[in-house]
């Protein structure tokens, strides 16, 4: 992890856990989430509401794959669905959560109840920190986008068949955590602003 050795992750691994647990369940935000499977046309949607004045937290498990390549790791498959990698990403996406404000309207790109999602995707277990993550912050909405045509940019591993399977595995997990993910069909990149502008506070 960027020159970090096992032990000292482990160590910040436990640190960052000991403040999770610290932090107390369900505490409401003023935050707004974007999930979907890739190639749902959610982060195309979030960098137009971007451009309008909202606040995006953006999906740091991209960037961090983005960076390995950068550094001419290789990364597949089986690299992403590891235990390594997973515990990789959600001590990014936890760390990340614990330091914003739940009084800024933020519109987050992927959170913390996904990691569940792609842990059952990988055929991982779901271990009790990341159930507990998803259960730290209330979102005000939840938007599921539909999947669209899967288009392979050198970062998504998925194929067709894991799009179809997560999306699935997305609106599960929201419904078993007491949310009704607002739907954001397949439609126009006008047309899906449209529906998220009407669903969104104004700025």
């Amino acid at each position: 992890m960027n020159g970090t050795s096992i032990k000292d992750f482990e160590n910040k691994y436990k640190r960052l856990l000991s403040r999770l647990y610290d932090h107390p369940l369900w505490m409401e935000t003023n935050w707004f989430l974007a999930t979907g499977a890739p190639s749902s046309g959610k982060s195309t949607s979030l960098r137009r509401l971007q451009k309008e004045g909202y606040n995006i937290n953006p999906d740091i498990s991209r960037d961090y794959i983005v960076d390995l390549k950068r550094r001419g790791i290789p990364f597949r498959k089986d690299v992403l669905y590891s235990v390594e990698t997973q515990n990789i990403l959600f001590y990014l996406m936890t760390h990340d959560a614990l330091g914003l404000d739940t009084g800024d309207l933020i519109i987050h790109d992927y959170s913390l109840p996904d990691n569940i999602a792609f842990l059952k995707l990988g055929g991982l277990p779901v271990p009790d920190e990341v159930k507990r993550s998803a259960m730290s912050f209330r979102f005000r909405k939840v938007f599921l986008f539909e999947p669209l045509e899967l288009i392979q940019d050198g970062v998504r591993t998925e194929d067709r068949a894991d799009q179809e399977r997560l999306f699935q595995l997305l609106h599960e997990t929201y419904i078993s955590l007491g949310y009704d993910p607002i739907l954001v069909k397949s439609d126009t990149i006008e047309n899906r602003h449209k529906f998220l502008i009407k669903r969104l506070p104004e700025l």
